[in-house]
């Protein structure tokens, strides 16, 4: 993507842009003494586990830790990732397969936490498809080739022995959007959050499979930087990760506030089944961070399953890519918890 373009796509999401100031004002991005200086964190557009991933925002923890922080907000990681290695984001709330593609390609990034580890991913279906083995001939709405839609619902496939090849992946938009799509039958099946699985009985879909059943080891979220930013921000980016802890483990006991901060973001009553599925899923499932804990040994199990679905000629090494200082130093503000990720080393 050429630097005209990624300037315009800074323009475009500036207005989602909310600057969270440790002091109301403005700022310079270096670290000083009179403070950790700011962080722009790209996040893709929240859905039902707003009341998670937003609390940091809502509570403004990062003031609480010293940083200011510019949260951005992207429509997918086409958009996310180009402008991370641009220079308009400094860390990404993301799926570590695209960093681990960004890197092959030469890209300098970094693991440094993660907020929501578990893979809250399902194939939704028409009622006519059976089983997951049923998808074999079927048309599955993903977005891109490489996004991680696509990339989860061919493992889940490929797991469950069902020739991908056999599978037509085409590209129905958004999350919402590729649920819709199955409900009105321009496709069969769709990958998308388990944000949908309330409506899903209303609507006469199935939840054929969930990820976390069928491919545990397939990651959600990691915080990703630029290798430079570590250098130039450390004190910021430790802020930014005590911020986004102390707003999970906020949220995980605040039921209700992490509910209608949920509402608020989608527009929805905070009892909408929607809402309150969701939260009890992310509560009591295992897919939060609780640590902000890197996900090493499943971003290990994303190397290899991209040299197995051909996305990479040659396995991305991913020990140097994890770099765990910052967010031990950000539990270390905080004060260790007991993990509550299903993926966590026993």
């Amino acid at each position: 993507m050429s630097r005209t373009r990624l300037t315009a796509l800074a323009a475009v999401t500036a207005t989602a842009v909310l600057s969270l100031t440790a002091c109301g004002g403005g700022g310079s991005d270096a670290e000083g003494s009179g403070g950790a200086g700011t962080i722009k964190y790209g996040i893709y557009e929240p859905g039902a586990d707003s009341g998670y991933l937003l609390m940091g925002q809502e509570k403004n923890f990062f003031a609480k830790h010293n940083v200011k922080v510019q949260v951005v907000q992207f429509k997918s990681a086409q958009q996310a990732f180009p402008a991370l290695l641009a220079g308009e984001v400094d860390v990404v709330q993301g799926n570590p397969s695209e960093a681990l593609l960004a890197t092959q390609k030469g890209a300098k990034l970094k693991f440094v936490g993660s907020t929501m580890p578990g893979q809250n991913y399902a194939l939704y279906a028409k009622s006519s498809v059976g089983s997951i083995s049923g998808v074999a001939g079927a048309t599955l709405g993903v977005s891109t080739p490489t996004g991680l839609p696509a990339v989860v619902a061919k493992a889940m496939l490929m797991q469950s022995g069902v020739d991908t090849a056999k599978v037509k992946l085409v590209n129905a938009g958004g999350s919402p959007d590729r649920y819709k799509a199955v409900v009105s039958g321009r496709i069969q099946v769709a990958s998308a959050p388990l944000d949908y699985a309330a409506q899903a009985d209303k609507d006469g879909i199935k939840v054929l499979a969930r990820a976390k059943d069928v491919v545990p080891d397939f990651p959600r979220y990691a915080l990703i930087a630029r290798q430079d930013v570590l250098g130039k921000k450390a004190t910021a980016v430790t802020g930014l990760i005590a911020g986004l802890v102390e707003g999970i483990r906020y949220a995980d006991a605040h039921q209700d506030e992490a509910q209608a901060l949920a509402a608020k973001t989608l527009k929805v009553p905070a009892d909408d089944p929607q809402i309150t599925t969701a939260y009890k899923e992310f509560h009591t499932g295992g897919y939060l961070a609780m640590n902000g804990e890197i996900p090493t040994k499943q971003i290990k199990y994303l190397a290899d399953l991209q040299v197995k679905l051909g996305l990479v000629k040659s396995l991305v090494p991913a020990d140097p890519m994890i770099d765990d200082t910052f967010r031990q130093k950000a539990v270390a503000e905080l004060g260790e918890v007991p993990a509550t990720y299903y993926g966590a080393a026993k």
